[in-house]
């Protein structure tokens, strides 16, 4: 057997391919839509790929699952109590589908999602004994992924499902096998302590799991330890589940246009330039989201589901980057690209940024401090006197902030707090934007309230 993983830093996800070479056979799990990456690792090995399996409708990312189906003849894989309308084969708890040598044996293990199943296979070439499980979000490396993305009618019920799973489902499994999760670091479809590792092994994990060991307790002090340290969901998760659910196709290949303006009316305009590149002039009401690995989820996180974009770089390879990403949780409305400003002669916007002591004399002298990092970090510690809002959820509290005050914005680093300027901007509001986040006001030596 051959296994090849494939990992996205940005939505912290992990795809698979798994090979029987002496066969020619493979099947993948939990891929993304963007397909090429899978087709050319089995070409490479020299295998076909003739199955795909999903261990559940997915929030966070956009399935390439039935994108293959529409171009090669493959057999899509759910568990049986997936509910999808897309031709799929649904298999019970227990049963089992052979790819080459390869056995592959669905284990309900509800939690994440009412319909979530794993995979245990089995390499019958060595022993009939299964030594893989693809666990998707039943058990993590450090964690469990989490049970609150449903809604709060459903949470409670899902704890209990992803408690029984692990004491029932997964801890009765052998110390010897490696788990190979769909969440690792990175995904805000768990808490931010879950640990960077891509895979481990059951007794590893029965070991060094805090999430595990609290699951052989009793449920209450799982329920709280399941609980902590969840960054808020992007608010394109559940548009992304229903994509799932109908199944999609894959990413429109066409050349993005160069726009010149007047730009689009209506399109929600994207500078992804460095902080403080973006602060020394931009187009007014864009937005600065970073071009990193997290560009799409903190794009999503702030912009309506379906809107159309307009990406403001003349890097045609930065742009093709960022719209493979967008791509990944289904922004797909692309308009094109443009010049960061404009070339109207229009006013540009500009963002002041201070250092950590500039913002500390801002503050005594009445300046709002604004923390917009989640809430962990912020319970970690925090700025005296900051308001807390992650950046999330900053467009709609608004209201909340003061109208006679100067707001200095601070994240950790001051990415996400150049995206909240940004935001206040576009609403008729300004702000400051604290270079080097809260990292560089610890530096300083600046008091902390914990």
């Amino acid at each position: 057997m051959l296994l090849e993983q494939f990992f996205d830093a940005g939505l912290g996800h992990a795809s698979y391919l798994v090979a029987d070479p002496d066969e020619g056979v493979a099947f993948l799990v939990d891929p993304d839509r963007h397909l090429e990456p899978y087709l050319a690792a089995a070409a490479r090995i020299g295998v076909l790929i003739t199955h795909s399996f999903e261990t559940h409708v997915h929030n966070d990312y956009v399935s390439g699952s039935c994108a293959l189906a529409a171009i090669r003849p493959i057999n899509v894989v759910t568990g049986d109590a997936a509910q999808v309308t897309y031709p799929r084969i649904g298999l019970a708890d227990g049963e089992t589908i052979d790819v080459g040598a390869l056995r592959v044996r669905c284990v309900a293990t509800p939690g994440h999602t009412p319909e979530h199943v794993s995979y245990l296979v089995a390499d019958r070439g060595r022993s009939d004994d299964p030594q893989y499980l693809f666990s998707g979000g039943a058990l993590l490396v450090g964690h469990i992924a989490r049970v609150d993305l449903l809604g709060p009618e459903l949470e409670e019920r899902l704890a209990r499902d992803a408690y029984d799973t692990l004491r029932d489902r997964v801890l009765s499994l052998a110390d010897y096998i490696a788990v190979f999760p769909t969440h690792g670091g990175g995904s805000a479809c768990t808490a931010s302590s879950v640990a960077g590792s891509r895979w481990s092994t059951l007794g590893f994990e029965r070991r060094h799991n805090d999430v595990v060991r609290a699951a052989m307790q009793d449920f209450g002090g799982f329920r709280d330890a399941i609980a902590q340290g969840l960054p808020v969901a992007p608010a394109y998760y559940p548009h992304v589940r229903e994509l799932n659910g109908r199944g999609a196709p894959a990413p429109d290949g066409v050349r993005l246009r160069a726009l010149r303006d007047p730009l689009p009316a209506g399109a929600v305009l994207i500078d992804p330039r460095p902080p403080h590149v973006f602060a020394a002039g931009h187009r007014r009401g864009a937005l600065n989201v970073i071009g990193n690995d997290s560009f799409a989820v903190r794009l999503g996180a702030v912009v309506p589901f379906g809107a159309p974009l307009v990406l403001l770089t003349t890097d045609a390879g930065q742009a093709a980057t960022l719209r493979e990403q967008l791509a990944t949780i289904g922004f797909d409305d692309v308009r094109g690209i443009a010049d960061p400003v404009p070339d109207t002669g229009d006013d540009l916007g500009r963002t002041k940024i201070v250092d950590a002591r500039a913002a500390k004399k801002l503050a005594d002298a009445g300046a709002q401090l604004l923390d917009v990092r989640e809430i962990s970090e912020f319970e970690g510690g925090h700025a005296p006197g900051a308001m807390h809002i992650p950046y999330e959820q900053l467009e709609r509290r608004l209201g909340e902030l003061p109208h006679d005050r100067e707001i200095v914005v601070y994240c950790a680093a001051g990415v996400r707090s150049s995206l909240a300027a940004s935001i206040l901007e576009r609403s008729g509001r300004s702000a400051t934007n604290l270079r080097g986040g809260f990292n560089s006001w610890v530096g300083a030596d600046l008091p902390i309230e914990p």
